[in-house]
């Protein structure tokens, strides 16, 4: 490249910088962002979703990033030091459920969800049968039963002395014969486990009835008018920092777990090919304007967004020197030589 050349080729890289860079700036910027707008609509009316997206890769991408996509300690603490700051926040200050949340709002929230009394019913089934369950019942009864025998039969309750006398038996007892008591508890235990498949259906019953559709609403109701005007700074003291990375450790412990199942990739791909069988064929502006992304919904929102984020320094910056980087590999170029030769 001659030096008339190398000169001439920089006042046009120059020139070509400059012109760039004004199309980013001021009226330059929301005429561009009228033209680019238009034309992405105006191409996107003439291609469809599958000419755009191929599916499987899609489905690659996409399980590779919810397998693959890091969540490490840094961003942990990221996250943990924002949910301290939003607890600990002076806005919780004099803020209360009913600032966000109209008391219509949440009947209607409570009504639709208490009409679904075959799912209620089903998990409080399910509760029941659950050995931990049985366990909790076959204690409760059993430390009944026993306190009933040594506090409040009649006999115990009548005769002067008796119950003294039996407690002060019960221990010499437990003296001579130390593993007594505890064998007659797995004894007595083992009988009402055995015989616990009544009492069982009797709490489902009355679990069944007090949860009913009416009564859930009556709980709603109570529990609206004994936390809705407690103000959101009252709860700060129930966690601490520490708290809330261990529970964010725990659930990133799960989510490790979980992200690399079958069957989470299966229900990914599954929801991918549905929605692109569903709406594939159609046209790309047709779905964007189906779900309210309209080009002039996109134009303004681009207009608010872009002049004050092309306005800081730094971002600036960064545009400006991508910008002559990239003109300069083809301005630098033999090709550009040819051209101006």
């Amino acid at each position: 490249m001659s030096e008339q050349t190398q000169s001439n080729a920089a006042k046009l890289q120059e020139a070509h910088v400059r012109f760039m860079l004004s199309r980013l700036q001021a009226d330059g910027l929301l005429q561009t962002i009228d033209r680019e707008v238009s034309e992405i609509y105006q191409w996107g009316a003439t291609v469809t979703l599958e000419e755009v997206l191929d599916r499987d890769l899609l489905v690659k991408t996409v399980l590779r990033l919810v397998e693959h996509a890091p969540f490490n300690q840094a961003l942990r603490d990221i996250v943990v030091k924002s949910t301290v700051t939003v607890i600990q926040s002076e806005l919780n200050d004099g803020t209360n459920i009913t600032s966000l949340v109209p008391k219509g709002e949440y009947d209607k929230a409570v009504s639709h969800f208490a009409q679904f009394e075959k799912l209620r019913m089903d998990i409080i089934h399910l509760i029941l049968e659950s050995p931990v369950y049985s366990e909790l019942i076959t204690d409760v009864l059993y430390h009944g039963i026993k306190d009933y025998v040594m506090t409040e039969n009649v006999v115990v309750k009548k005769v002067p002395g008796v119950s003294a006398l039996m407690k002060a038996g019960a221990k010499q007892l437990n003296k001579a014969m130390p593993k007594l008591e505890a064998a007659a508890e797995g004894t007595i235990k083992k009988f009402i486990a055995g015989n616990l498949r009544s009492s069982v259906e009797l709490s489902e019953k009355v679990l069944n009835n007090a949860l009913s559709e009416g009564n859930i609403k009556t709980i709603a109701d109570h529990f609206w008018s004994t936390v809705s005007e407690k103000e959101f700074s009252k709860f700060k003291g129930y966690v601490t920092e520490q708290d809330i990375d261990d529970s964010i450790a725990i659930g990133d412990t799960l989510w490790a777990e979980l992200r690399t199942t079958e069957y989470l990739h299966n229900m990914i791909a599954k929801v991918i090919v549905h929605i692109l069988d569903e709406n594939g064929s159609k046209p790309l502006a047709e779905l964007a304007t189906e779900i309210g992304y309209t080009q002039d919904y996109i134009s303004d929102e681009l207009k608010q967004i872009l002049p004050g984020l092309l306005g800081r320094e730094a971002l600036w910056n960064l545009i400006e020197q991508r910008i002559r980087g990239n003109l300069d590999d083809f301005y630098s170029s033999e090709e550009c030589s040819q051209a101006l030769a």
